[in-house]
């Protein structure tokens, strides 16, 4: 006997695969804000180019996570702000306005860190990037590059830890050792270079400039 099938469950299976499609084409972010040493002034910086270079360029259906780098930032505690925006232009634009007051909340804090947990930030960035089906995957990291780790701490990568994940290094503020030698702040960055190509990265790049950020996030698509 023929079965009809009710339109009500035709029409959800479109959306759903619809959904699916659309996956592919969405993008989903961590931006890693250090909080330690130095850099714990770049807050206010930090959070303007996040607004202007980042969430500014989403697009329906991208995920952004605001992370900050701590002493032990492996925690779901130091997750900021997140959003999925939205298809529908009213809501997206109520979630961008409520990130951006997450993110001047931030710039305001007088959190100082004492050590650097660049890894434990990463390793949680993977954690939530995991969680969410989406075809192109990043981490921004607002840091110095230079890792302190608490004693008792470890972290390692796997060798597939940031399979299909684009790493960028932004705004890398020189400390004095880097002004008094130039090898010692490219042999951090070509450091971290290194481990993170070791463990899957897509891609591994510096952007000084922060006019530059928001062209990189268009190139993730």
């Amino acid at each position: 006997m023929k079965r009809h099938i009710p339109i009500g469950l035709l029409m959800l299976a479109s959306l759903l695969g619809g959904c699916s499609d659309n996956a592919a084409y969405e993008t989903s972010m961590c931006v890693l804000a250090d909080v330690s040493g130095t850099y714990a002034d770049e807050k206010h910086n930090i959070a303007k180019i996040t607004k202007a270079g980042v969430v500014s360029q989403l697009l329906p259906g991208d995920s952004l996570f605001f992370i900050r780098i701590d002493s032990n930032s492996y925690n779901e505690g130091d997750l900021i702000a997140k959003l999925t925006l939205d298809y529908i232009p009213s809501k997206a634009n109520q979630q961008r306005l409520a990130f951006a007051e997450k993110l001047d909340e931030f710039a305001k804090s007088k959190t100082r860190a004492r050590y650097t947990d660049i890894s434990g930030a990463m390793l949680l960035c993977k954690d939530f990037l995991k969680d969410v089906n989406s075809g192109n995957k990043a981490i921004l990291l607002f840091s110095d590059m230079k890792e302190e780790l608490k004693p008792g701490t470890t972290r390692e990568f796997a060798k597939d830890e940031f399979d299909g994940i684009d790493i960028a290094a932004m705004n890398v503020i020189k400390l004095n050792a880097d002004s008094a030698d130039p090898k010692v702040y490219r042999d951090r960055l070509d450091h971290w270079e290194k481990k993170v190509t070791a463990a899957g990265a897509k891609s591994w790049s510096v952007i000084l400039d922060a006019i530059n950020v928001p062209d990189y996030v268009e190139q993730l698509r």
